[in-house]
């Protein structure tokens, strides 16, 4: 009994490795609802194998498998925008322009001592010293204080235009499609990421040379 749960243990750890390789993660953290859901999936098998004497190591091997298939086709499907924006979820603002954004709190089940304690948590005492609040997919905040330097955009990932930063920028689909042509950037298709900086410009990074990046001035604002 005491070898076939060394056994099931040490393929259990092996098993939580090739899927932290497999699906390129190094830790379990549990940054979107699927990452939670992964941590509780393999916590529970891994430990529910082990002490079920019923269950052989291979099928363990065989569970693994299968999960991390899953995870990779869902990690595949979540290229396109909608898929991905409902399994990870979107970052929403809490506070735009100093004002709480009431609906965000309404829909994320925030109370305003809960938010209290997030803002203390990251150095802030008093709503007078904040901008803008985001509610990050990770279920944290990010906090732009008064005048601090403009937060940057990403505006492009993964050759996708990221539609809803760029409703938060202020800008349009078609601004962004001006400057990264006069850039000479014509497809944002080819694009690995693209973010924007109010006052510094665009920091480009084209797919066929990532690590590598290309920086464009910002210019006047746009109507468009």
């Amino acid at each position: 009994m005491y070898l076939s749960i060394a056994v099931k243990l040490l393929a259990g750890m092996l098993g939580v490795i090739f899927f932290l390789r497999v699906s390129g993660k190094t830790q379990m953290a549990q940054l979107t609802p699927l990452d939670s859901v992964n941590a509780f999936v393999l916590g529970a098998l891994v430990g529910g194998v082990i002490y079920n004497p019923e269950t052989s190591v291979w099928q363990l091997v065989f569970t693994f498998v299968v999960w991390t298939a899953v995870n990779v086709a869902l990690r595949y499907l979540m290229r396109f925008h909608r898929i991905r924006k409902a399994i990870r979820g979107d970052t929403v603002m809490l506070v735009r322009d100093r004002k709480l954004v009431l609906r965000e709190f309404r829909r994320n089940g925030l109370e305003m001592e809960q938010f209290r304690t997030m803002l203390r948590e990251n150095g802030i005492f008093s709503m007078f010293d904040v901008d803008d609040v985001r509610f990050e997919t990770n279920g944290h905040i990010t906090v732009s204080r008064r005048n601090e330097p403009p937060e940057s955009y990403l505006l492009v990932n993964g050759g996708k235009v990221l539609c809803d930063s760029l409703r938060r920028s202020g800008k349009t689909e078609r601004w962004l499609t001006r400057h990264l042509r006069e850039a000479g950037y014509p497809d944002a298709e080819k694009l690995f990421c693209v973010e924007w900086t109010p006052g510094r410009g665009f920091y480009v990074v084209p797919m066929e040379e990532r690590g590598r990046n290309s920086e464009s001035g910002d210019e006047a604002p746009s109507a468009d």
